[in-house]
């Protein structure tokens, strides 16, 4: 006799996954709304749609009914429902059937249904660069091409490559591109270097950079590694620079602070 799941998969319990056509879910766009957030107007990301289409949803969202309207309002998985919305018009147009989202829906007040929004989406411990090198590469020897690990991570090709790059370099750059001190394209780029030439560079940037931040942290960075690049001129030292500019070379300063139109 089969098992039920419970049994089947050794769970202490279960609960009901609901599958919602996208188009019956309400995604927040009012600001005075308890669930309304910001990132509902980022723009939608080409590699998530891909993936979609090749995985589906693989994590259930968040709904809640709000007592005062009737709809079904998503907390958690903004991003999924409007990228299944995206990837359902491309099925559409291949003569496929649409894809459908997994929910699990959560009750409370609209305050107490607003914090489980902000801990579901800040409450996350992301993959390292290192990890996903790590796992790219499993996944090459497992029999999958580099369109495939694009596919996976939502990434381009050219990600993909230069994430692998990580795994030939020395252990000084990996740990600098893991607490940050350098970037996966800078360590692609040390990692071209003989191995002592690495550690000493990775040195450098540590030195150069240590308590910084920002923009200024990624100028030393480059000046390391010999990208120097010239600084952009504040508003403050554009309008000195104007003081004793004459000609075109003033009417672009004056363009340049919003004065003028060319």
């Amino acid at each position: 006799m089969a098992k039920n799941s419970i049994d089947a998969y050794g769970a202490s319990g279960k609960t009901n996954v609901l599958m919602f056509e996208p188009e019956k879910l309400h995604l927040v766009t009012d600001k005075t709304h308890p669930l309304y957030d910001e990132r509902i107007h980022l723009p939608i990301n080409e590699a998530m749609v891909l993936n979609i289409m090749d995985q589906g949803v693989l994590e259930p969202i968040i709904v809640w009914k709000d007592p005062e309207t009737g709809k079904s309002c998503v907390v958690d998985g903004r991003q999924r429902v409007r990228h299944t919305l995206e990837a359902n018009k491309l099925l559409a147009k291949e003569g496929k059937a649409p894809l459908l989202v997994p929910a699990v829906t959560k009750r409370g007040s609209a305050v107490r249904i607003a914090q489980a929004m902000v801990s579901a989406n800040e409450i996350r411990q992301a993959d390292t660069p290192l990890g996903r090198a790590k796992k790219m590469a499993d996944a090459l020897e497992r029999g999958h091409d580099e369109e495939d690990l694009a596919l996976m991570f939502g990434v381009s090709i050219q990600t993909v490559r230069a994430t692998l790059t990580l795994l030939d370099a020395t252990q000084a750059v990996r740990e600098a591109v893991e607490s940050g001190a350098v970037t996966v394209t800078q360590a692609r780029q040390l990692g071209t270097l003989p191995p002592e030439e690495q550690r000493e560079k990775v040195k450098e940037i540590e030195s150069a950079t240590a308590g910084t931040t920002g923009h200024e942290k990624a100028r030393r960075q480059r000046a390391v590694l010999g990208e120097t690049k010239p600084r952009l001129k504040s508003r403050k030292e554009i309008t000195k620079a104007l003081e004793g500019a004459r000609g075109e070379y003033a009417d672009a300063l004056r363009w340049v602070l919003g004065e003028v139109t060319l």
